[in-house]
């Protein structure tokens, strides 16, 4: 393997403490928290994902183990989302060893940087994680991607880090590799795509244990660092039809349970009707986000949003979506208030009805709490 694709070894006391479990208990659990790559778009079967082919090393070093393994990967998401959903998604299946892999949904900026150190923070703090593995996926022919400040985290926390782009990128740049061979939209990874990355993961873990083999574990969990930032996205609460009642005037809550995974278009509510509303009431944190869906079927309704009753906060969130690729799962901030301890009343309502779909509420997001 190219070493250049291995950003970070980190302390190697996080991955070794999960070698060491794998030896000792005969068990380990892996989870996979990402976007549409990690989803395994555009690999032609589940087995070539990315994901099903990297946690498949685990199962050949460990063949007397139980290696159990989720792919948490949900398209078009950020890591803004996934600290809102790191509880549910990841924690509650008492992980060992999480994979994150956002860095071609954050953008470079102070939001992303805050809202991955969140999410990496929320990830180390959990009792039963052992090690956090980056992973920085790319824009194939523009190189393009968040890993300068996903990889300072990474760094500062001594997080085992991979860069596709710095084993890749290079070769395109230069010529030397034709980036459609790896991928159709410059994005998602084409079956070879997905065993490159693969490859590279693996290649981590080959030299990370052969470390621990040389030295063993020095002392459990590392003792985690200062905060870059104010991570006011490590304490999240998630409020949809499973855990809120707001009040409903013309929507209904959405219970149907037939999508996949890594469909987020459920749990919310859905109206149609000019003047429906959703209002939440007493909801306390510094910040509000508002989860919505944006639809390819149009026309669709246009909604608004205000909080506390101020036409000043009134925010629109038009539901027609001019992609093609597929309906969005919109994450739209509402307030980031210095006062956390304040309860507030968020309420959407539908101005314009639309013809082909209903507005989607997915959830109201709380951080800072």
């Amino acid at each position: 393997m190219n070493r250049i694709s291995i950003a970070n070894l980190g302390d190697i006391n996080y991955l070794g403490n999960a070698f060491k479990k794998a030896e000792e208990e005969k068990k380990l659990n892996l989870v996979y928290l990402g976007g549409s790559i990690t989803q395994g778009c555009n690999a032609t079967t589940v087995e070539g994902r990315y994901v099903d082919l990297s946690a498949g090393w685990w199962k050949r070093r460990f063949p007397d183990a139980q290696i159990d393994y989720f792919n948490a990967g949900i398209g078009a998401t950020t890591s803004q989302f996934g600290a809102a959903r790191a509880e549910d998604h990841v924690l509650s299946r008492k992980p060992d060893v999480v994979f994150v892999e956002f860095s071609v949904n954050d953008s470079d900026n102070r939001l992303f940087l805050e809202t991955y150190e969140s999410l990496v923070r929320k990830l180390l703090t959990a009792p039963s994680v052992k090690a956090v593995v980056l992973i920085n996926n790319l824009y194939y022919d523009t190189g393009l991607n968040a890993q300068g400040i996903h990889n300072a985290v990474g760094c500062h926390y001594r997080l085992p880090i991979i860069s596709i782009r710095d084993n890749i990128y290079p070769d395109i740049a230069a010529g030397r590799i034709d980036p459609k061979e790896y991928s159709d939209d410059m994005l998602h990874p084409r079956d070879i795509g997905h065993r490159f990355i693969a490859d590279m993961i693996c290649g981590l873990l080959d030299a990370e244990y052969d470390i621990y083999k040389r030295n063993g574990v020095t002392g459990g969990k590392p003792q985690l660092m200062d905060k870059l930032t104010g991570a006011r996205y490590e304490n999240t609460k998630i409020y949809n039809n499973l855990s809120s009642e707001p009040k409903l005037d013309g929507f209904t809550a959405d219970r149907h349970t037939g999508d996949d995974f890594c469909v987020p278009f459920k749990n919310g509510w859905t109206g149609s009707a000019k003047g429906s509303s959703v209002t939440f009431e007493g909801i306390k944190a510094g910040i509000l986000l508002l989860q919505w869906r944006r639809t390819i079927r149009k026309p669709a309704p246009i909604a608004s949003v205000i909080i506390d009753g101020d036409p000043s906060t009134r925010i629109i969130l038009d539901a027609n979506f001019d992609e093609d690729w597929g309906d969005l799962c919109a994450l739209t901030t509402l307030t980031e208030s210095a006062d956390k301890t304040k309860e507030h009343t968020v309420t959407v309502t539908i101005e314009e009805e639309g013809s082909e779909s209903d507005f989607m509420l997915i959830s109201l997001i709380a951080a800072d709490m």
